[in-house]
């Protein structure tokens, strides 16, 4: 599964050095411009080597976030019992640069339904609004996993092991326990259950 998007930064340096002199017949005067001259000279040479130094640096840029630096873990759940309930789920930088996400996390339900004890729900997104996140080393992001917790009479329900995670932009999946009874609405058009996009902070 692949979510998201990237960005660039550039820079660049000039410099110019400008000399005004006047004119007067008698020969000292004549003379006494020439030194100013040539410091000008000197001048735009130093500062257009300082420009071609400068522009010489590389540009700074970022990777996408992967699960190779990312560390996963459950944050802080806010809902009424029996009503639908927000759990949040940290992105810790564990790099040691800065990397980038934009918008939704791939996520599967993983666990028993159905009759089938390896059974997977892959979790739809929310229309919500979303923009790039850069995490710097020891940075976290978060994303909300919105869900309906199953009661006896809602109809079926998922016993949910783990969350099978895929990060923005990328392919390589991770896995969060997560030991949760949810109600089972896979096939729904607009479950009760879903997933927003990565947002900046804890």
């Amino acid at each position: 599964m692949r979510f998201g998007k990237p960005a660039t930064v550039s820079i660049c340096i000039a410099g110019a050095g400008l000399l005004a002199a006047g004119c007067s017949p008698s020969s000292s005067s004549s003379s006494a411009a020439a030194p100013a001259t040539a410091s000008a000279a000197a001048t735009a040479a130093s500062t257009s080597a300082a420009s071609t130094s400068a522009s010489a640096q590389p540009a700074a840029s970022t990777t996408d976030c992967t699960v190779s630096v990312l560390s996963f873990a459950l944050g802080a759940k806010t809902g009424a019992a029996g009503q639908q309930t927000t759990q949040i789920v940290d992105l810790t930088n564990k790099g040691s640069t800065a990397c980038t996400m934009e918008g939704f996390p791939g996520v599967d339900l993983a666990g028993t339904a159905n009759g089938q004890s390896n059974y997977t729900w892959p979790l739809a997104r929310s229309s919500v609004r979303y923009s790039q996140v850069t995490l710097q080393p020891g940075g976290t992001a978060h994303f909300n996993l919105t869900y309906l917790p199953f009661a006896t009479g809602d109809g079926m329900d998922m016993t949910v092991t783990k969350l099978v995670l895929t990060p923005p932009n990328t392919f390589t999946q991770a896995q969060l326990t997560w030991n949760q009874q949810v109600l089972l609405q896979d096939g729904a058009t607009h479950p009760g259950t879903y997933i927003g996009p990565v947002t900046a902070g804890a």
